[in-house]
């Protein structure tokens, strides 16, 4: 009994240990037009809920202030001023450098690194903005009378334009998704996901946290941030069912039919096939034979898809030589743009045509993707960016 007393009490002291409090210090340069005015130094949680928590004042003298302190480390925190604005920290043991003026942070190892990640996320959020913008004026410029889709439909300049801002929000977004991802085991994660401009499907988000660390999934504000996902996708769910038309609830049904035709755990269906050479070939010919091979969706045309074929190259070089092999099925009706593609895009593995392939696997959307194993049993579905590296990094290496 009192070896297990005193086990017990070593593990509670590493615990302690683990989470023991850091001193902490804060220099900052704020410039002569915030002097004497209050600086707050907040959390951006309480602990236990999604909520500000203000830890100190200071007053800025000669263009400088200072916060200093011990407690518990690290945290996200923030400096407000008067007027709202905030600056992000991480408060953490060390000495902290801040600018406001410039907005750079660093100092400490998560500051220099939420540094390069906050003003690389900046740029891709405002960029994304604009072509938001974009997309709304060129609406509001189209004559009044006639559906959207109309538009799209009749008018080919106006058709272009939306298609080319569509294609670049969609690589943004993925950008976006790329900065949480790379840091879903820090803080530095944590607060980028928790961006008010940060945005992203609530399945994309679920995945994100059985893989993360519990420093990132544990975190009350990623918590937060994905009950506010999960409760958007339900109200959006919701106002689309309300407004569907009888024949877009028809298109719905056969969707989730097609969705629903490859199951994960069986045998993969065989499918017609146009290689480069013209000639009919099976899906069998190049899957079942004993390598993993990822089958892959997709058309010169297709902006996503055309943004996630460098994800696709690089996992391919990097286990080609540890059994895993891609075809690519195009569904390109014109053989000269995708020849061109391929070519531009590097692909160089098995490239063919769609002959009956995409009604046999339910392709109503590209990209897509099936990942079937040696034996030619489909273990995955929609593998894309870092998700389909890090599934071949566990069954490969």
């Amino acid at each position: 009994m009192r070896n297990r007393i005193m086990i017990l009490c070593t593990f509670c002291a590493i615990a302690i240990f683990s989470s023991a409090q850091g001193k902490f210090s804060i220099k900052g340069n704020a410039g002569e037009k915030w002097n004497n005015q209050l600086l707050y130094l907040c959390l951006m949680d309480d602990g236990e809920k999604a909520k500000e928590v203000v830890l100190d004042s200071a007053k800025v003298k000669k263009g400088k202030f200072s916060f200093s302190g011990v407690r518990q480390t690290p945290n996200i925190a923030l400096i407000k001023d008067r007027d709202g604005e905030t600056y992000p920290l991480i408060l953490e043991k060390g000495k902290i450098v801040i600018n406001l003026t410039t907005r750079t942070v660093g100092g400490t190892p998560l500051n220099d690194t939420l540094d390069v990640a906050w003003k690389g996320m900046q740029s891709v959020i405002n960029n994304n903005k604009q072509i938001v913008k974009s997309n709304i004026s060129l609406v509001m410029s189209q004559k009044s009378g006639g559906s959207f889709r109309e538009a799209l439909k009749r008018d080919t300049t106006f058709a272009a334009i939306w298609r080319r801002n569509v294609e670049i929000d969609l690589a943004q977004r993925d950008s976006i998704r790329a900065f949480v991802e790379e840091h879903q085991n820090s803080l530095v994660g944590v607060f980028l996901l928790s961006l008010e401009e940060v945005s992203m499907y609530y399945s994309l988000l679920e995945d994100m946290m059985s893989e993360a660390s519990p420093v990132f999934s544990q975190h009350v504000l990623v918590k937060d941030k994905l009950e506010k996902m999960r409760q958007m996708a339900r109200r959006f769910e919701a106002e689309r069912e309300k407004k569907m038309t009888p024949e877009e609830r028809e298109e719905q049904k056969k969707r989730q039919a097609m969705d629903a035709k490859i199951k994960i755990g069986e045998r993969f269906p065989n499918a017609k096939v146009k290689d480069n050479a013209g000639e009919i070939k099976q899906l069998s010919d190049y899957v079942g034979k004993g390598k993993y091979v990822l089958i892959d969706f997709w058309a010169s045309w297709c902006g996503p898809c055309r943004n996630e074929m460098p994800n696709v190259k690089a996992a391919y070089e990097k286990y080609a030589s540890k059994g895993f092999e891609v075809i690519s099925i195009s569904i390109d009706k014109k053989q000269k743009p995708w020849r061109t593609a391929i070519e531009e895009l590097g692909m160089n593995w098995t490239q063919v045509l769609n002959v009956d392939a995409a009604d046999i696997y339910g392709i109503y959307a590209i990209p897509k993707t099936f990942l079937v194993d040696p034996e030619g049993i489909v273990v995955a579905k929609d593998l894309r960016s870092k998700k389909l590296e890090k599934t071949l990094l566990k069954l490969l290496e």
